[in-house]
């Protein structure tokens, strides 16, 4: 039997006035904020932990606290998965695996979900949160193609491979890549490049597709994994009658050689067969993953091979609009077209302002729709709005809109557009280097920061704007008020609330619309689920005050 443990997440609403302004706090579960007084020192409570026996039949029970590590396991995980769970998640990835190449289908995993139900969720924060995975090792890295198969690097440089839903690690590969290198000056430099105070050892990245999974480490190169599947025999009954179901595991492909010394940073599938890889070299390479008379362990060379100029800390591609774009050391957010392999376009947000601001470079960054093409109630006619969104090493997001041509590509003559009601970095600023970003939903994108907090925005542009805008005060407005007074209409993302109770190490999160998988909890793989099935586990509220007496920190 399966055990799954609950959890409650801090939500923080953050005012338009100051980071340090709290008016609510709401819990996990479909609860309507809890108004509290934010200058009490005290306002959280309860590390109350219960147990989920049977995640698919029973309720999730969640508590209040302030910190996942007051979580204490349960010796109960030593059962195995079910003949059908194994069999049918083998089954769909080896369906998927053969219709690459049949097919022109324009399917995606983790597509957009428009229900305005999952929508107002995520808007307000009305999530269920349970940690879904236990290790014995810390959480560096996650990956989630089809929920709830998942992989992990971790601080050891293992690779591990997990069923979400049933809480269970299925399999593990050891000592894949270095869990430290203390000896090389151009490794440390790049280390803390990546991860400034706070680097937790072993791979740096990893992405699954299919049953294809590859994974980075500090010593250089890239490994490749299959996900593949062998009949498990066992007795049933009393009368010694047998049966078998499959189980999953990974199995050691090789290494992409052409990779061998070069430090790989960052990793995306697109999904017309190429593997885009973020070189700290200055590098972007395409390989070839659905090739199938050359694997990706076998290639010498890459398709693609883009120089950008600069240390490449983060990449990600969006196949909707066919592009990708990549956070560079220097500053530089680069937009490339992953149709043919070119840079179409360079934007510099950062180097103005003074002391932290003027030294702030690219660490993430993604491509967001922020509204979907629509008709208003009065019969007007609003366009499709794109953007790319960057998170800076000192906690800034901003944003560059992107210029889409009628048949719903970015222009090639002018990928971006100049819109001064986006112009200035979005408020309130995280106060850490911003490691991670992802997008659930047109319209929202979330944030993920060493801050130890994970910020939901909304980013719709065409969202009821505020006219001449005053400015949000923070530690250094005094000194670059000349560049954020932009006045007039602001259409900069709105950040509705943020998750807590999350720790410095924050690298990954990942949504399908309806779940957020994230890491940053230590030996952890926690699960929000803003889908509001009723059958699908409630969390409540502890709200006797009594209860409420520990304290609560962003």
């Amino acid at each position: 039997m399966v055990t799954v443990h609950s959890l409650a997440v801090g939500i923080l609403i953050l005012t338009s006035s100051s980071i340090e302004s709290v008016n609510a706090f709401i819990p996990a579960g479909r609860h309507p904020a809890k108004q509290i007084n934010p200058r009490s020192p005290s306002f959280i409570a309860t590390h109350h932990h219960q147990s989920l026996i049977n995640p698919s039949q029973s309720k999730l029970s969640a508590s209040l606290f302030d910190d996942f590590e007051d979580f204490e396991p349960s010796s109960d995980t030593s059962s195995s998965p079910s003949s059908d769970d194994q069999e049918g998640i083998y089954a769909s990835l080896r369906a998927r695996q053969d219709s690459i190449s049949s097919s022109d289908s324009d399917d995606i995993i983790f597509s957009y979900n428009d229900d305005d139900e999952i929508l107002s969720n995520w808007k307000t924060g009305v999530c269920v949160s349970a940690i879904r995975l236990k290790l014995s090792d810390w959480v560096r890295r996650i990956a989630v193609d089809t929920y709830p198969l998942a992989v992990c690097g971790s601080a050891k440089g293992n690779i591990y491979l997990a069923d979400l839903d049933r809480a269970e690690e299925l399999d593990c590969i050891t000592s894949v890549h270095e869990a430290q290198i203390d000896d090389d000056e151009d490794v440390t430099e790049a280390m803390k490049k990546l991860y400034g105070k706070y680097d937790g050892g072993g791979v740096i990245a990893i992405a699954i597709l299919n049953d294809i999974v590859v994974s980075a480490g500090r010593e250089g190169g890239l490994h490749v994994f299959k996900i593949d599947g062998e009949e498990e025999s066992y007795y049933k009954g009393s009368r010694g009658g047998s049966a078998s179901n499959t189980k999953l595991n990974l199995k050691s492909e090789g290494k992409i050689w052409c990779l061998d010394s070069t430090l790989v940073t960052s990793l995306a599938f697109d999904d017309i067969g190429m593997l885009w890889t973020a070189g700290y070299d200055g590098f972007i390479r395409a390989f070839e993953y659905d090739d199938k008379e050359t694997p990706l362990a076998m290639q010498r060379e890459p398709v693609y091979e883009l120089d950008l100029g600069s240390e490449v800390l983060s990449i990600s591609v969006n196949n909707e609009i066919g592009c990708g774009v990549a956070a560079t050391a220097g500053g530089a957010v680069v937009l490339f077209s992953t149709e043919d392999g070119e840079i179409m376009a360079e934007w510099k947000p950062f180097g103005r302002g003074v002391g932290k601001r003027k030294r702030e470079y690219a660490r993430s960054a993604i491509i967001v729709q922020n509204d979907e093409e629509s008709t208003t109630a009065e019969g007007e006619e609003r366009a499709a709005i794109w953007s790319v969104f960057c998170g800076g090493s000192e906690g800034s997001v901003y944003q560059k809109r992107l210029n889409i041509d009628s048949l719903g590509y970015v222009s090639d003559t002018k990928p971006f557009l100049n819109d001064d009601s986006l112009r200035g970095r979005a408020r309130p600023s995280h106060s850490g280097t911003i490691m991670t970003l992802c997008s659930p939903s047109p319209g929202i994108f979330l944030s993920g920061s060493q801050d130890s907090t994970v910020r939901v925005w909304n980013c719709s542009y065409y969202k009821k704007t505020k006219s001449a805008n005053p400015i949000v005060q923070d530690d250094d407005d005094e000194e670059e008020a000349h560049y954020d007074d932009i006045g007039g209409v602001d259409r900069r993302p709105e950040c509705l609330y943020a998750l807590t109770g999350y720790k410095c190490w924050h690298g990954s999160l990942i949504s399908d619309g309806k779940k957020l998988v994230t890491d940053g909890c230590d030996d952890t793989i926690v699960v929000h689920d803003f889908s509001g099935d009723d059958d699908n586990n409630e969390g409540f509220l502890f709200e006797d005050d009594d209860d409420m007496d520990d304290d609560f920190s962003l």
